[in-house]
């Protein structure tokens, strides 16, 4: 009996501790800047994917901190779905940026 009160206390201790942890776990800050795609220079595409590369990175370790912590909430999810319409959103203007160049 005191077996299955003690293992209780632990599975609700760790429902209740998990997102606690999960709060050391920093969200990546948004990248929002691309350029335009008609009007930017080289320089500002390749750095534009630089930092997309970056922000990519950021949310794995996010994603991966968060799994380790336990969480079993959204976050993770939502920031992979952000950083994955800032892929979109950059893969858009990065075609017009090759059409614009002549490259195909």
């Amino acid at each position: 009996m005191t077996r299955v009160v003690l293992s209780g206390v632990l599975m609700l201790a760790q429902l209740v501790l998990a997102p606690a942890f999960a709060g050391g776990c920093s969200e990546p800050s948004a990248f929002n800047e691309i350029p335009n795609g008609a009007s930017a220079t080289r320089e500002q595409m390749l750095s534009a994917q630089r930092a997309i590369k970056a922000y990519d990175n950021a949310v794995k370790a996010y994603s991966d901190c968060l799994r380790d912590a336990g969480d079993t909430s959204n976050k993770a999810n939502l920031a992979v779905d952000r950083l994955q319409h800032l892929a979109d959103r950059f893969n858009v203007e990065l075609h017009t940026f090759k059409e614009r160049n002549g490259a195909s």
